[in-house]
């Protein structure tokens, strides 16, 4: 074997390294993305755990939200400042969530926020005029899209039952 046939087969050997290399960096940086969308889809659905948490945590939350969900009139101004402060956390949630998606950041979640909140839109008049006096700052017509939301989700409902 001469010279020239060892630095060709030199060659030969460094294009399959390169390559192999380069295959082997794509799977990584795939892998990395994909736990990088699922730390995301981790994050929203602790943030929503952390609100759930905040309105459980104590009866007179839990209490001023229930009334606040049913009118904003049933409070008086410091719970309806905190009634505020809750669903504006759970539609920047919505927000952050659908903006993620819309820029292809996060392919799927475990539930579909927008959804969620466009359920309670729908359901809970407390917290269809919170989300409406904050339609002006919301993107991507938001708000309208929760107006079209079905009731599919609801809050859990104490319904008696007849016996």
């Amino acid at each position: 074997m001469s010279i020239q046939d060892l630095g060709a087969l030199g060659e030969l050997l460094a294009a399959v390294a390169t390559l192999a290399t380069l295959v082997y960096l794509a799977l990584q940086i795939r892998q990395s993305n994909k736990n990088l969308e699922e730390s995301k889809s981790a994050a929203i659905n602790q943030s929503f755990m952390n609100i759930n948490a905040r309105i459980g945590g104590d009866d007179q939350t839990a209490e001023m939200f229930m009334r606040g969900r049913e009118g904003i009139d049933n409070l008086n101004p410091v719970e309806l400042e905190r009634f505020r402060t809750i669903v504006s956390d759970i539609m920047n949630l919505a927000v952050y969530a659908d903006g993620l998606e819309v820029s292809h950041q996060i392919d799927s979640l475990h539930f579909d926020p927008v959804a969620v909140v466009g359920s309670l839109y729908v359901n809970h008049p407390g917290i269809r005029e919170v989300i409406d006096s904050l339609e002006p700052i919301t993107p991507r017509n938001l708000v309208e899209r929760f107006r079209q939301s079905g009731s599919s989700f609801e809050l859990i409902r104490h319904e008696q039952k007849d016996t």
